[in-house]
């Protein structure tokens, strides 16, 4: 696998694990933007908006099939073989976020989501760092899909 990847997911790893742990010890609950950005302590044992909560082995379980089938995938993209940075933050990124989450699963037995957003009206469910780096992972590696593979017809 391309150390560009192996960096980027050891530090989304690292920071997201510094934040939980920060946030965990200091138990925080404090509004920094009012109306907009708030940190809130949650213990998740489930996944995107607590779905399948008390199934932990499952999701570990799951988490490592993903991740099993995710480096199979990288390894046989065809755009990693061009060296694309784009694309290796993307998958440095999914990977580093589904190895933070799964860390808290195997050590404390949940996710600790900390992150509130609200925009306008609508409230984000709480996330955190890793969810984030999921999320951007899997954009970046569709968007460079998208727009770089030939659609045959």
């Amino acid at each position: 696998m391309k150390k560009k990847i192996i960096l980027i997911s050891g530090y989304t790893v690292l920071i997201d694990q510094i934040l939980k742990y920060m946030v965990s010890k200091a138990m925080i609950n404090k509004t920094i933007v009012p109306n907009l950005l708030s940190f809130i302590y949650l213990k998740n044992k489930g996944v995107a908006f607590s779905a399948l909560s008390n199934h932990r082995i499952f999701i570990i379980i799951a988490s490592i099939i993903l991740l099993g089938i995710l480096i199979y995938y990288a390894k046989n993209d065809k755009f990693l073989k061009d060296e694309n940075v784009n694309v290796s933050l993307g998958y440095g990124l999914l990977f580093g976020g589904i190895i933070g989450n799964l860390i808290d699963r195997i050590i404390r037995g949940y996710v600790v989501d900390f992150i509130s957003l609200k925009l306008i009206v609508y409230n984000f469910p709480v996330f955190n760092i890793a969810d984030l780096a999921i999320t951007c992972g899997v954009i970046i590696i569709l968007i460079y899909n998208l727009k770089n593979s030939k659609v045959s017809k």
